[in-house]
């Protein structure tokens, strides 16, 4: 299953917003504190394979890296775009982050942040509340088109959290992570595995 968390921008956000923003929701959801988010610029993969780490980017640079901006489309390209990935380095995981300009390119879809989380329960949960986090800060939508976490569809990001929060507290984030996932019963189990390590 192919997972994409996607959020509408109508005005842009800091990198170090959606760090701070997401942490606190994903915190909220869970009822459990979130561990240390991390961003990374310029990690790069052959066929699958990480041989690029990348780098950390560091305070000053998440406060000056916006997304939901113009972004000119690359050559031979219909929108333009940048990717980040953000590390939960207490289990692994990570989510890739890819903010869209579709306007760049003179089309009317506007922008969007994608998140696309590695497979597993910490992996979703961390890329729900990340997107739920940039659109509430981009006053945008929350779209999830593949999960369908709630039904009828809803946008509201506010909304959505107060519906899919679990109750109580949690001691263990990554249990809280895998309650979270399991709370959506069409998934069927998806994903397996409750974190990378």
């Amino acid at each position: 299953m192919s997972v994409d968390l996607m959020a509408t921008l109508e005005e842009p956000v800091t990198l170090d917003a959606v760090l701070r923003s997401g942490h606190q929701v994903l915190s909220d959801l869970l009822g459990v504190m979130a561990p240390e988010l991390v961003v990374v610029a310029e990690r790069e993969y052959q066929q699958g394979r990480r041989i690029d780490e990348g780098r950390r980017l560091v305070e000053a640079e998440l406060r000056e890296t916006t997304i939901g901006h113009r972004i000119p489309a690359a050559e031979n390209s219909f929108a333009g775009s940048i990717h980040f990935e953000i590390d939960v380095p207490a289990t692994g995981d990570r989510v890739l982050l890819m903010a869209i300009d579709h306007q760049g390119a003179g089309l009317d879809d506007g922008r969007h942040a994608v998140f696309t989380p590695s497979r597993t329960c910490v992996g979703v949960a961390v890329a729900v509340a990340l997107g739920l986090a940039t659109a509430r800060l981009g006053h945008g939508q929350y779209i999830d088109g593949q999960i369908k976490m709630v039904s009828p569809a809803e946008n509201e990001p506010d909304d959505i959290i107060r519906r899919t929060r679990l109750s109580g507290r949690g001691e263990d984030f990554a249990v809280q992570c895998e309650k979270y996932v399991r709370q959506f019963p069409h998934l069927n189990g998806w994903p397996q595995d409750r974190a990378m390590r």
